[in-house]
């Protein structure tokens, strides 16, 4: 039931950022309730969308049932960010959030498919190294006051009381397209930091 929730959910959120990306674009206002409220009508009005008797939401789950909090996590942020300007995450929470994406995912990923001397993805189907590393990195953020422990603490309370169609931790932290996004995040940042230190070198 709750699992079937998340699926109206996350494309939800998935079609309001990119309302708002789109309206951006165009140079029309995404901030304020206005925007918020016609977006907020469209996206229901899109996900529930029926498309052969099903709602178009389900279509999405139908190809990628696991999407992870995580992602849903950062969408949620930046839709208020872009919305209503209710910033629950720093610069530096998401700078976090997409190095923590991108070693998880360049670690899970070639080694499950056998690049490596084990399969870290048995890992996640019961308590084990991942979930006790989880909790000292959560702890570790939390003390740091890093807003990205909220996340990761989301996730681990998520994969506990089983609210997604995946029982395994790694779909609860990680999915392909967050790894994706959080790579080209950081080559971008990467690469803005490496021309602004070649232009103070110039100067």
């Amino acid at each position: 039931m709750i699992a079937t929730g998340f699926s109206f959910f996350f494309p939800f959120l998935l079609i309001m950022i990119l309302l708002q990306i789109g309206a951006r674009w165009l140079g029309v206002k995404t901030t304020g309730r206005r925007p918020t409220l016609i977006f907020l009508l469209i996206s229901i009005c899109v996900i529930l969308f029926p498309v052969k008797g099903m709602p178009l939401c389900r279509w999405l789950f139908s190809m990628n049932a696991n999407f992870s909090i995580t992602l849903t996590a950062l969408l949620f942020c930046r839709v208020l960010q872009n919305g209503p300007e209710i910033k629950l995450f720093r610069p530096i929470d998401f700078q976090t959030a997409w190095i923590f994406a991108a070693v998880a995912g360049l670690i899970l990923y070639p080694m499950a498919m056998g690049a490596g001397p084990f399969d870290p993805y048995a890992a996640g189907w019961e308590f084990s190294w991942l979930s006790v590393t989880i909790l000292a990195l959560t702890i570790v953020l939390a003390v740091l006051k890093n807003r990205f422990a909220v996340v990761l603490l989301l996730a681990v309370l998520a994969w506990n009381f089983h609210l997604l169609e995946s029982r395994n931790l790694w779909d609860y932290l990680l999915d392909p397209f967050l790894t994706v996004r959080s790579l080209l995040m950081l080559t971008r940042k990467s690469i803005e930091f490496l021309r602004k230190r070649a232009s103070g070198k110039t100067t």
